[in-house]
């Protein structure tokens, strides 16, 4: 008997998970009518939702189980199921999972934490992925509390799902106890899948994505996780959710910064799991929350499949005093509100009573008269054709226990039949009592929200993921083939990379940077400073020295030749004769570029404030290499220092598109060189109005660093 549930689930039946995600028939291995057993809680929850498909039940101890036939074994079924529940312990599983294999079973689900042996004395869980890969089947699991399909009411959980509604959500959770958190205690989210998917016995999170991308009843995905266990996988599913138009929401856990890298380079020191994974997040188009707060408020808004084009939110509310606290908030974290254009404004004044003002957020509650909820549908409908406009919320003083307006009450429920935009409601109390009343909302297909703060958060996320959807790549660069395998080869070589050539390397690349030389005699010097004209910089060049100014190896503003007689003779009686002279940089602002390779996403670039800068400017930005001058130029606005580059107290700006490009095609560089290069620190880019050039620079060859290890 075939499943009786909308075919808009079932979008891709040739994907790996059909079977699991929208199965039509289902075993479930241990189920039991003892009082308060695992058995008997698994087989209420499986046939708690009204699941119209086939379900049989297996223990070889019993005849039935809650009135339903129970099969002593998987062999006995006499078709082979599409999902097979384990609901077994750790010693059983090895078998269960063979027999679920044997009697056809197409994917299977696993509770148990699999923290014991398998019958040859290996790991279990690692004995369990060994049989899934060479069988190909998807499991679910272990340590995970299964996944529920909400619209076909299949549950493969041991927690029942009467209590849920269809939605667009669906929420791939590698916590269990997330899983049971979001899905079982708020009436407001509405969900289409829930999974969690726990160890990735057969299944990575990645494979997940891609099947909910193709369900027309997802309209996002909420993710909580732990790790990529398929980064480049986990990359690719992203890049197809924001081919498709599908906001992914994720927060990522396990944000700590790792210095266990042994990393010989300022960026190394400053990267880790958290740079890294922030940094693919927005290359691949996904949003990003740091709390599963954040994450349902983000995801609830994306939920009715209305999404936000150019412009800000709009904010309604019935309160001088929150409309006011919004606006603090809102001026505070840069939150994106709509700028109410000339025409709005005029239009509003039509409508407001005299001594209410046009503003956004926008107070509307005037004399509680008969008319009160005149104002606020008036401006609803202004705001719904202003252009400037994205998404509209109100607040009213609408509970479960109270509400002081019914025609307001009305007003809320019809908003979705008032505008084509993304509309929601929003309370600024974080713990008003809505639930029930966020439940009538969210089954009109409004989202309900609590706390200002996270109202403000959530539109704000929304809004910068819409406008980063259209972005389109510049095309980068062809680099000479040649250029790329000569480097390459250099860097395999057992021979450290001095700044000298490191310098030419940038250079090589369209990187521009500061004429330099090296020398191991006083007369080489000599004529390279006549050559490079005075004043320049003495640097040494010594071997195995990468930080030379914490050992006095610079010297700088050197005006002639005796100085750098000088200069060259303290130099060279501790570090050696060999020195790199090069022209001293023009005056401006320091930047510093920085790579490292991520071992699960590879190059990863860094930029920042750089020299003594970055002691009083910090919010270093992370990206994946390569990326175009336009990604660049974002990432340096983003800088606290952006704004020196800008001119400040009458300082002329600098040319911060030249630093654009420099760090544009340092990306390209440290991307095409792959596995060639472990780590690169570029310190400083002095940024000029006419330009912007390397000063310094060490690059670690991967090569160099397994040498070092070995």
């Amino acid at each position: 008997m075939l499943a009786n549930y909308p075919a808009q689930g079932m979008l891709n039946a040739a994907h790996r998970l059909a079977p699991m995600l929208d199965a039509r028939s289902i075993a479930v291995v241990g189920v039991s009518e003892r009082a308060n057993s695992f058995g008997l809680r698994l087989a209420q929850a499986v046939t708690s939702a009204n699941f119209s498909g086939r379900i049989d039940f297996i223990n070889p101890r019993y005849e039935s189980v809650l009135g339903r036939p129970c099969r002593a074994s998987l062999g006995d079924l006499d078709e082979a199921p599409d999902l097979a529940i384990l609901g077994v312990g750790g010693r059983n599983l090895e078998q269960s999972l063979v027999d679920a294999i044997g009697s056809g079973a197409k994917s299977a689900v696993i509770f148990d934490a699999c923290n014991g042996k398998a019958t040859d004395g290996a790991p279990l869980l690692s004995r369990l992925k060994d049989i899934a890969r060479e069988h190909g089947i998807a499991v679910c699991g272990g340590a995970g509390m299964g996944l529920i399909n909400v619209p076909s009411g299949c549950v493969a959980s041991f927690y029942g799902a009467s209590h849920l509604k269809p939605g667009g959500i669906t929420l791939i959770a590698h916590s269990g106890s997330v899983f049971t958190t979001l899905a079982m205690n708020d009436p407001r989210y509405r969900f289409d899948l829930l999974v969690s998917p726990g160890q990735e016995i057969g299944a990575t999170i990645d494979e997940y994505i891609d099947y909910a991308v193709t369900r027309e009843s997802t309209k996002v995905i909420a993710i909580f996780m732990e790790t990529a266990r398929n980064p480049a996988g986990f990359q690719s599913s992203l890049k197809h959710a924001r081919q498709r138009g599908i906001p992914v929401v994720v927060c990522k856990v396990g944000r700590t910064e790792e210095s266990a890298r042994m990393a010989r380079s300022h960026t190394g020191a400053l990267a880790g799991s958290k740079a890294a994974y922030e940094a693919v997040l927005e290359d691949c188009g996904a949003i990003s929350v740091q709390s599963i707060d954040e994450l349902m408020n983000v995801a609830s808004l994306c939920s009715t499949g209305r999404l936000p084009g150019p412009g800000g939110a709009a904010l309604v509310t019935d309160s001088g005093g929150l409309r006011e606290l919004a606006i603090d908030l809102a001026a505070e974290s840069g939150a994106r509100l709509a700028r109410f254009s000339n025409r709005t404004v005029h239009g509003l004044r039509q409508v407001l009573p005299q001594h209410l003002e046009p503003s956004n957020p926008l107070d509307c509650a005037a004399d509680l008269t008969e008319d009160f909820s005149k104002p606020f549908e008036e401006v609803l409908t202004i705001l719904s054709d202003a252009e400037e406009v994205s998404m509209v919320g109100l607040e009213a003083d609408l509970r479960d226990d109270y509400v002081y307006e019914e025609k307001l009450l009305d007003l809320a429920l019809c908003l979705p039949l008032r505008t084509s935009k993304p509309c929601f409601f929003y309370s600024s109390f974080g713990r008003a009592n809505n639930f029930l009343l966020g439940a009538r909302l969210i089954d009109r297909g409004i989202p309900c929200i609590n706390g200002i703060g996270e109202t403000l958060n959530a539109i704000s996320k929304l809004q910068e993921w819409s406008e980063r959807r259209g972005e389109a790549a510049d095309p980068f660069p062809k680099d000479s083939e040649g250029v790329v395998a000569s480097w390459q080869a250099r860097l395999s070589l057992p021979k450290p990379i001095d700044e000298h050539e490191a310098l030419a390397l940038l250079s090589s690349f369209g990187v521009p940077v500061v004429d330099n030389e090296v020398h191991d005699t006083l007369d080489g010097l000599k004529a390279a400073a006549k050559r490079l004209g005075y004043p320049i910089a003495l640097k040494t060049a010594a071997e195995g020295v990468e930080h030379k100014s914490d050992v006095g190896g610079v010297l700088l503003s050197i005006r002639d030749e005796r100085e750098l007689e000088q200069s060259y003779g303290r130099l060279g009686a501790t570090l050696g004769p060999r020195a790199i002279i090069q022209n001293m940089a023009p005056r401006g602002i320091e930047l510093a570029f920085g790579c490292v390779k991520d071992p699960d996403f590879g190059p990863l670039v860094m930029v920042s404030a750089g020299g003594t800068l970055v002691e009083h400017f910090g919010g270093q930005q992370f990206a994946l290499a390569p990326f175009n001058e336009s990604r660049a130029l974002d990432l340096i606005d983003r800088l606290p220092i952006s704004r020196l580059l800008d001119g400040i107290r009458g300082n002329e700006p600098v040319d911060k598109v030249a630093a654009a490009r420099a760090l544009s095609s340092f990306s390209v560089m440290c991307a095409v060189l792959g596995d060639a290069m472990n780590e690169a620190d570029v310190n400083p880019i002095v940024v000029t109005a006419k330009g912007a050039m390397a000063v310094d620079a060490l690059i670690v060859p991967a090569a160099d660093l397994a040498r070092k290890v070995a």
